[in-house]
């Protein structure tokens, strides 16, 4: 099998995804409002799953796991270059160092194709 080749003609841009796990407490919807006003980000999303905090206090019975709770994981594909500076605000616009604040991470990204949002579309409430 021959390696495909990248369509040159599609533009792509060297990105990053930084990834949190946040406490459903809506610091989601607040970072993502934020991401988007603030540093006009549009590749973010916050998907709801459950969790287990690996640090905090957890009591269960021998053999079982403790109680999930419901949490917020949020991805940014962000470029490269501002990868490091947009780590360092989604830290403080989330507010993960508080305590059950959440996790964040970077990763790299093997590739990400560039989009805008339309301009005659209103924003979403909520």
């Amino acid at each position: 099998m021959k390696p495909q080749i990248p369509d040159p003609s599609i533009p792509r841009e060297d990105c990053r995804l930084i990834s949190c796990v946040l406490p459903d407490d809506g610091s989601d919807k607040r970072l993502l409002r934020a991401l988007l006003q603030e540093k006009q980000l549009t590749r973010a999303k916050s998907t709801g799953c459950l969790g287990l905090a690996v640090l905090a206090d957890a009591r269960a019975k021998y053999g079982k796991l403790p109680e999930p709770t419901m949490v917020r994981l949020v991805d940014v594909v962000v470029p490269a270059a501002e990868a490091d500076e947009l780590y360092d605000y989604i830290y403080e616009k989330a507010d993960i160092g508080r305590e059950g604040g959440g996790v964040i991470w970077l990763a790299p990204l093997a590739m990400a194709s560039a989009y805008a949002l339309p301009e005659d579309v209103p924003m979403e409430k909520g």
